[in-house]
């Protein structure tokens, strides 16, 4: 083992917490490679090591450990804290840190927290954290992170679990490594792993629970199940537990249901063999007894006075709403609760326009609010509907992890609430959504159950009409937009019925090609054609049915970057290791961020890369994008939240449209190919629909409509306790009670 003091004088590579670096010591430069995170030019580390050599890089240092030296005297401590390590700390506050705490400022710091900072002159509680956060992230950490790198834990796990246990972090690692899978670090074989280093029995009740409870939300989440039956969970558990081990190391069927009932009401709800997340039964019970409270209301309005405002609606609009759309106006005002559906065509942006600029003439002191799951449906909606609306989230003040704004002690001031795409909205969401809501709200569910369901556990809307909650379904496909062939291809797709297609018409293509290569190929072709004709990159959405393989989205991403917006010295990028980003690049937010405004699946444009400076006084790169006249700035941390969207899946495309919609049709995706998923993607057009690829994918497509069947019982508790409810009343009514 060797050991090097020096500066780093040139990063040769990065990728998370893994460096290959050149380090200039007293006597000579060599080159330094392993796990070596947030190191950056320019900083002082003693590296231990040993050599070897590489057929690239040549002789170099395979550090095995590695520090940042403590900083041993007053100006020391100075220049260190004015570094660009320290965030919220300029020359002049570190200096009145060094004079007031001395050599030992760094330890003081890290021990005592902000409180040792008070009363120094220009530091207050945001800027005190930030040092005291950065301080402890460059010295506690690393040795935390130190012991934590031999058990095969890296960096950016090591820093996870130690902002979740802080100096506690080796200790409750060592006792339990599967705390590593409930914060969604690691998958269960990956905590196993580690658990193996460490030392843990595999008979450990901590390894047993955790697998349960791993394996449980993993097949929830996987397929969008509330809840799993005892028998396939445990069959589940049990693989994953004796997986590749000895036999006298395996656990018992008898070891594994005593888990099950040792983690019931704790962590899970068993209720008629099925086995519940405590979270989402908590999630769809609460649902079911709100919906089943809002069931039992109904609003009744004279109709009389009603069908006079439709009438006049028409006059003012010039339209005829059909019978159905009548209908769907009237049921609104009778009922507290209805649910509208229908696919493309059938009228259902008609029928809200009418239904909130009628409820607005007869209730012009009443508030009316308006949702979508995502932030492009709730910008369409808005579009179509000419009032307002928001994302759900946004609505109700809701942050993943946190209580919601609006919940079910403090309602959302609300007297109308109109939800479109509600096939998108989970369990959880809608729970949250109902909690915010009072009792007296009249709400409309808009969706179209043939469109693929939420990503997240739940069968929602499908879910509420099979309960019998009030709903009116359109049908009737009207003559303007049946002469789309775009709409009638869609209808006919959903009836499991082939393509029947007009060239002469202009807005529907198929071209046929067996190669996924070569439908990649014209797939960028048809890009490039369609911005020869004036369309920008934002009118033109790509959509696959999967990420990997050929004519998957990650191999498309690539190959319309290079065609669509290719390098030039007049762009500017940012290289994050593997990841590039160029000005003019689409991009594709795949989280939600409410600070930014912007929210999972919202598309962008990156129109600059540029140097700023902070309040700090520090030069900083800023990445800024547009999206729908939005401009956002990303620091390159930030950048996590963004992957290229020239090309998306069609689950991101949900809740939005294009006028340009490609999509491939191979048999390469074959796993994924289903009526709902093709007729989802179809609907994204307005104006052209290119479809490329085999006959044979689009017949597979078509005739699957084996739905997967979804595990929730929300349609059944809410027929129970609207049942109950009516026998109370009943009773109640009956025994003089009113």
């Amino acid at each position: 083992m060797n050991t090097f003091v020096g500066k780093v004088s040139r990063v040769l590579y990065r990728k998370e917490d893994y460096l290959i670096a050149k380090l200039r010591t007293d006597r000579e430069e060599l080159t330094i490679k392993g796990s070596i995170y947030g190191v950056d030019k320019g900083e002082e580390v003693r590296v231990h090591g040993a050599w070897e050599n590489h057929p690239k890089f040549g002789k170099q240092i395979a550090v095995v450990s590695w520090e940042r030296p403590m900083p041993q005297t007053k100006d020391q401590v100075t220049a260190f804290l004015a570094s660009p390590l320290v965030k919220g700390c300029g020359a002049k506050q570190a200096a009145l840190i060094a004079e007031q705490l001395g050599e030992e400022a760094l330890a003081i710091i890290s021990q005592q927290g902000a409180q040792s900072l008070r009363g120094i002159k220009g530091i207050g509680e945001k800027r005190a954290s930030a040092i005291v956060e950065s301080v402890r992230s460059t010295f506690e950490v690393q040795k935390v992170i130190g012991e934590l790198l031999s058990f095969g834990i890296n960096a950016s796990m090591g820093m996870r679990l130690y902002k979740e246990y802080d100096s506690n972090t080796v200790a409750v690692v060592m006792e339990n490594p599967y705390k590593l899978t409930e914060l969604n670090l690691i998958g269960f074989l990956k905590a196993d792993e580690i658990a193996r280093k460490i030392g843990i029995s595999p008979f450990s009740g901590f390894r047993i629970d955790a697998c349960v409870n791993y394996v449980l939300k993993e097949i929830c989440f996987s397929s969008g199940h509330c809840y799993v039956l005892e028998e396939e969970l445990l069959r589940e558990v049990e693989r994953a537990l004796n997986h590749n081990t000895v036999e006298a190391d395996k656990v018992s069927m008898d070891e594994l249901a005593q888990s099950i009932y040792r983690l019931e009401e704790k962590h899970i709800v068993i209720e008629d063999n099925c086995v519940y997340p405590k979270f989402l039964f908590t999630y769809e019970d609460r649902l079911a007894r709100k919906l089943s409270e809002m069931r039992g209301s109904r609003d009744g309005e004279a109709l009389p006075s009603l069908d006079k405002q439709i009438v006049k609606y028409q006059k003012k609009q010039g339209i005829i709403l059909a019978e159905k759309q009548r209908e769907a106006v009237r049921r609104l005002f009778e009922e507290q609760m209805l649910i509208l559906t229908g696919g493309p065509g059938t009228g259902k942006t008609t029928v809200i326009r009418a239904m909130l600029d009628i409820y607005k003439e007869m209730n012009p002191e009443k508030i009316v609010q308006l949702a979508a799951p995502t932030g492009k449906a709730s910008r369409q909606l808005s579009e179509v509907a000419g009032h307002e609306a928001s994302t759900i989230h946004r609505l109700i003040g809701y942050q993943h992890g946190e209580v919601p704004i609006y919940n079910w002690q403090e309602k959302l001031p609300c007297d109308f609430l109109v939800v479109d795409e509600m096939s998108m909205v989970d369990v959880q969401l809608a729970s949250l959504l109902m909690d915010a809501l009072e009792r007296e709200t009249k709400i409309l569910f808009v969706g179209d159950i043939d469109q693929l369901p939420s990503v997240s556990p739940g069968n929602v809307l499908s879910d509420m009409i099979e309960a019998g909650l009030p709903t009116v379904s359109l049908t009737e496909v009207f003559r303007q937009a049946e002469e789309s062939q775009i709409i009638s291809n869609a209808h006919r797709v959903n009836q499991g019925k082939s393509l029947l297609i007009d060239k002469d018409k202009g807005d529907f293509y198929f071209i046929r090609q067996d190669d996924p290569k070569r439908i990649v190929n014209l797939i960028v072709r048809s890009a490039l054609r369609f911005q020869e004709l004036g369309y920008s990159l934002s009118d033109i959405l790509i959509l696959s049915p999967m990420k990997k393989g050929p004519a998957g989205t990650l191999a498309l991403n690539e190959q319309l970057r290079e065609a669509l917006n290719p390098a030039n010295c007049t762009k500017s990028e940012w290289n994050i290791g593997k990841r590039l980003f160029r000005q003019g690049d689409k991009v594709i937010q795949i989280k939600n961020n409410q600070s930014k405004g912007v929210f999972n699946g919202d598309i962008g444009i990156i129109t600059s890369i540029s140097k700023e400076v902070n309040q700090d006084n520090e030069s900083i790169e800023i990445m800024t994008c547009d999206f729908s006249g939005l401009s956002v700035s990303y620091e390159k941390t930030d950048t996590k939240e963004l992957e290229l969207g020239y090309a998306i899946t069609i689950h991101k495309s949900q809740g939005g449209e294009a006028p340009i919609v490609i999509i491939p049709a191979t048999t390469s995706h074959y796993v994924m190919l289903a009526r709902n998923l093709m007729y989802t993607g179809m609907t994204r057009a307005k104006a052209k629909l290119v479809l490329i690829g085999t006959q044979e994918a689009m017949k597979i497509a078509i005739s699957n409509n084996k739905l997967s069947t979804r595990n929730s019982r929300l349609a059944n508790r809410i027929i129970s306790y609207y049942a109950y409810s009516n026998r109370f009343k009943s009773e109640s009514v009956g025994n003089g009670r009113r």
